[in-house]
């Protein structure tokens, strides 16, 4: 159980990079329950990249994500995804089919597209 003044999120030496370019550095940020932060500047500056990695839907180049005190990978952090609430900018499952909004999940997770196929069409005949 995370106390008072313990952060619920901490972020610490984080950097993501596409190909040779750093586009996030964080050398450090945290989160207490009850806070509100505004993450702000301008475009490009990688104000989406360091929410992708906040919620643990992006893992980073370098770097440690701790949640509740506790180190947790994106790729295995879906408890933890479970206990946040994300809200993209723009909407993920608007212009996509029954079967692509289902597959969005499956996508995040990195299953591959052959993988996802049946595993989403087993979901739909399920829920009919």
């Amino acid at each position: 159980m995370t106390g008072a003044g313990e952060p619920v999120l901490a972020l610490s030496g984080i950097r993501v990079a596409r190909g040779e370019a750093t586009i996030l550095a964080v050398p450090a940020f945290e989160a207490r329950a009850g806070e509100v932060v505004a993450i702000i500047g301008p475009n490009g500056a990688g104000k989406s990249t360091f929410l992708r990695v906040a919620a643990l839907l992006e893992a980073p180049a370098a770097g440690e994500v701790r949640f509740r005190g506790r180190a947790v990978h994106a790729a295995r952090a879906l408890a933890e995804r479970r206990q946040m609430a994300t809200v993209f900018q723009t909407p993920l499952l608007a212009d996509g089919t029954v079967a692509a909004n289902v597959a969005l999940g499956l996508r995040f997770r990195k299953v591959a597209p052959g993988a996802a196929g049946p595993r989403v069409a087993e979901a739909l005949e399920r829920l009919g």
